[in-house]
């Protein structure tokens, strides 16, 4: 696409798109945001002392109506990603493996996000490690939250699902367990939506990734700065890496 510049006639300043992620990856997404937000305030007023008394009476049910009612849709998420687009899940998964250019992303993080100085980074996937990070915890929380939570709806004693009853009765130390384990894998999962939902929405280096979400494309430019080894492939994009690093070496040297 074109974007012409305000106030120019002859400027003209052209915008080569690339396709980042299909549509059910963005509906995905952002139903997995429509869903976590919903379960996060449940389950803080659940389960944290200062909130449980608006868990009580009608109030407490319909709490934890939407709570788990939002929790089926959450779990079964990735499930339909699994289904519908099978060699696309498992080369989100494959993105998700850590390699040494992850050390030197962690390494020059810092200077990254908050100075702007992109250049030292080490060439990166279609995930950068931030984001590999990001994934590798939901993926790691969607699986300790579903079964802590399952185990806690269920562990109670028979639940009617539809004509049948279905449950077990858990002890009440298990279940204290199971309700612990639960909110450190709730608070570590909003820990990290937080720090995505900055980055996405009011980091200026991390602009293209909410155009991404929403239209599925990102710009050649922001790819090849800042996701090299997808954009040019892990050789290309390792020789310019070292090339890059060299010149700066030399322009500081002098």
């Amino acid at each position: 696409m074109t974007v012409r510049l305000k106030g120019t006639e002859r400027d003209v300043v052209t915008i080569r798109w690339i396709p980042k992620y299909t549509v059910m990856e963005r509906v995905g997404h952002w139903l997995h945001t429509a869903t976590f937000v919903p379960l996060a305030v449940t389950g803080l007023i659940l389960y944290v002392p200062p909130f449980q008394s608006l868990a009580q009476g009608q109030a407490g049910h319909f709490i934890r109506l939407v709570h788990r009612v939002t929790a089926i849709v959450f779990g079964l998420l990735p499930i339909l990603y699994f289904i519908i687009e099978p060699r696309r899940f498992v080369l989100s998964i494959r993105e998700f493996i850590f390699d040494k250019d992850d050390i030197g992303w962690v390494i020059n993080a810092f200077s990254y996000y908050l100075m702007g100085r992109h250049t030292a980074m080490p060439p990166q996937g279609r995930f950068n490690t931030g984001e590999k990070m990001n994934g590798l915890i939901m993926c790691v929380t969607w699986v300790v939250l579903g079964v802590t939570g399952l185990l806690m709806w269920f562990g109670k004693g028979a639940v009617p699902v539809g004509p049948l009853r279905i449950g077990f009765v858990m002890s009440a130390g298990l279940f204290q367990w199971m309700v612990l384990i639960h909110d450190v894998a709730m608070i570590a999962a909003v820990a990290m939506f937080l720090v995505h939902l900055y980055l996405a929405v009011a980091h200026p280096l991390m602009w293209a990734g909410l155009v991404s979400m929403r239209f599925g494309v990102t710009s050649a430019a922001y790819a090849a700065e800042h996701h090299a080894r997808w954009y040019y492939g892990p050789k290309r994009a390792r020789r310019l890496y070292e090339e890059a690093k060299k010149k700066g070496a030399s322009e500081t040297g002098q």
